[in-house]
């Protein structure tokens, strides 16, 4: 599976996924249980979907490491 960057204009996550297609869904789905108020996957606006570069990944790992 690739990890695919999916982002709107003020948060993103990284998601790892078949195809962009199903990345986004995902993406949609992880960025509303974030938003503060009651937000459905439907209403988040995904501005950006794409593969995850390395230092992305890497960034993501050590934020993960250290929230634990």
């Amino acid at each position: 599976m690739t990890v695919y960057f999916v982002a709107t204009l003020a948060r993103y996550v990284l998601i790892e996924a078949a195809d962009a297609s199903t990345a986004r869904e995902l993406g949609a789905e992880q960025l509303a249980a974030m938003a503060t108020t009651v937000v459905t996957p439907a209403a988040v606006r995904i501005q950006t979907v794409r593969e995850a570069t390395a230092d992305e990944i890497e960034f993501n790992h050590w934020h993960n490491s250290q929230n634990q």
